[in-house]
């Protein structure tokens, strides 16, 4: 009696101690109440925790409180609440939480990673540095996009028209643009090494979008979980696979001469440096670049393939925007040459239609998790330092109180009465987030959707195969949002 007495008083201490934990501070934004020991991780393990965020949000406002085992996550939606974590207090909501799974993937060196401090900001200095003095200045002269591009158009029209998977043949294409840009390489189909740096980053992605048990409870570390391997297995071979290729570079020395994005970044860290600052030197390292590379890789792949084929799935779904797409094309552009980045200007309904489709697909649903890095207050309520930040930016993009008809495909939403395009405002509308961890490729992603959608609706018209229902527009979850593999027929429109 007397034991099961002291067992009675030990259950009601623990539950005590459970609730003042997370009752304790009286200004945190409200939430759901956390269950012992897991919290509310139940709430972020399905693929669809980007909608359950959006009804737990109906619930408890736009800015509300979770638990992922002990640690406090706040999630964050609606323009105001949104712009204030990412511009108005930028630097107080700049940090990145640890996880299990991530510090596995980087190492705390990758760019879209690592936690805010000033090395990190140097790093972030250097990358940007090298992207804008040969990325952006060589995609603008057009020629590593015009070149893929020009046989992603002769692959697709040997099809003659038959049903096949575009989204592969647009993978290959896009990731060739990155390769030639970071690498200074391309590859085909057929290509080992391509092949190997398919599998890289789709066993890296698979294991990311699920994320791990690890994540909650580290402790567990000592448990031999089949992801886990598989994770740092693919991460090893990734770190071989661009580790070689950047000594290469090394080696060839081309720093006077860029030859693409990784002598660039030779460069760039060569000038940090000389700089008279000593702090510099040592802290941008051979490991540090080596992630660089691979955060641009895998990064711009992924976005600009998925979006692409997001948006041929949208075309498919509403043929009466594709024929409009193709009046505005033929009218401004003709049928005897190609659309070039110079015609952007002139074509605002494709404008309107990339942008549409960002805002829809909303590829990256939840963004990357930021963290607070001093004590500070949102929208009125006490975030604590260290907490970890969700902005969920599908929330915002499919807000009924902002956006009329929220779940429809309507690029005229972007234009006014006289057809022009009209840019949405930007706290309506992050697909590549904001203030200083806003993506380091948005101008070449932007160059690169532009381009291919231009060319591939210039040159085909895109139907469903006959007898075949719609494709679904149900997302797979992985690094991003991605569309299902699904079967087109493209239609010869004109012979450039």
């Amino acid at each position: 009696m007397i034991e099961e007495l002291v067992w009675l008083i030990l259950g009601v201490i623990l539950v005590k101690l459970v609730v003042n934990h997370f009752t304790t501070n009286r200004n945190l934004p409200p939430g759901p109440f956390p269950f012992p020991i897991i919290g509310n991780a139940h709430k972020l393990a399905a693929a669809s925790r980007h909608l359950d965020l959006m009804e737990l949000e109906k619930q408890y406002g736009k800015v509300f409180r979770l638990y992922l085992g002990s640690k406090l996550v706040i999630v964050v939606s609606g323009g105001n609440a949104l712009k204030e974590v990412l511009v108005t207090k930028s630097a107080e909501f700049a940090g990145r939480p640890s996880f299990y799974t991530t510090e596995v993937l980087s190492k705390g060196k990758a760019i879209v990673l690592a936690d805010y401090s000033p090395e990190w900001r140097l790093h972030r200095k250097v990358a940007s540095s090298a992207l804008k003095t040969y990325s952006d200045a060589k995609l603008k002269r057009g020629t590593v996009i015009n070149n893929e591009f020009d046989l992603l158009l002769k692959r697709v029209r040997s099809r003659n028209g038959q049903p096949h998977d575009i989204t592969k043949e647009i993978r290959l294409a896009v990731m060739n643009v990155i390769c030639a840009l970071v690498f200074g390489s391309r590859y085909e189909l057929d290509d080992p090494e391509f092949t190997k740096f398919m599998e890289i980053t789709n066993g890296i992605a698979s294991v990311v979008a699920t994320g791990s048990v690890l994540d909650v409870f580290p402790w567990l570390y000592f448990i031999p979980f089949k992801s886990i391997e598989k994770l740092k297995k693919k991460c090893q071979e990734r770190d071989e696979l661009v580790g070689r290729i950047y000594r290469e570079h090394a080696q060839a020395n081309r720093i006077d001469n860029p030859g693409d994005l990784t002598d660039a970044l030779l460069k760039a860290k060569k000038e940090a440096e000389d700089e008279p600052d000593s702090s510099v030197k040592g802290f941008l390292t051979d490991e540090n670049l080596i992630m660089t590379m691979s955060d641009v890789f895998i990064a711009g792949m992924e976005t600009t393939a998925s979006t692409l084929s997001w948006a041929l799935l949208y075309l498919i779904h509403n043929p009466e925007v594709q024929q409009r797409l193709h009046r505005e094309l033929d009218q401004v552009i003709g049928p005897d040459r190609l659309p070039e980045l110079e015609d952007k200007k002139n074509l605002p309904y494709l404008e309107a239609t990339m942008t549409e489709t960002l805002r829809l697909s909303s590829l990256l649903s939840l963004s990357v998790p930021h963290k607070t890095t001093v004590d500070t207050t949102l929208q009125g309520y006490s975030i604590p330092k260290g907490t970890t930040v969700l902005t969920n930016l599908w929330s915002l993009h499919h807000d009924p109180e902002i956006w009329d008809d929220p779940d429809a495909f309507r690029p005229e939403r972007f234009l006014d009465e006289e057809g022009n395009f009209v840019p949405p405002k930007a706290d309506r509308f992050l697909p590549f987030s904001a203030g200083r961890r806003v993506c380091l490729g948005e101008s070449l992603a932007r160059i690169e959707l532009f381009l291919v959608l231009a060319r591939l609706l210039h040159s085909f018209k895109f139907e469903n195969p006959t007898s075949c229902d719609l494709p679904s527009l149900e997302p797979v979850t992985g690094l991003v949002l991605m569309p299902r593999p699904f079967n087109v027929c493209a239609l010869k429109r004109h012979a450039v």
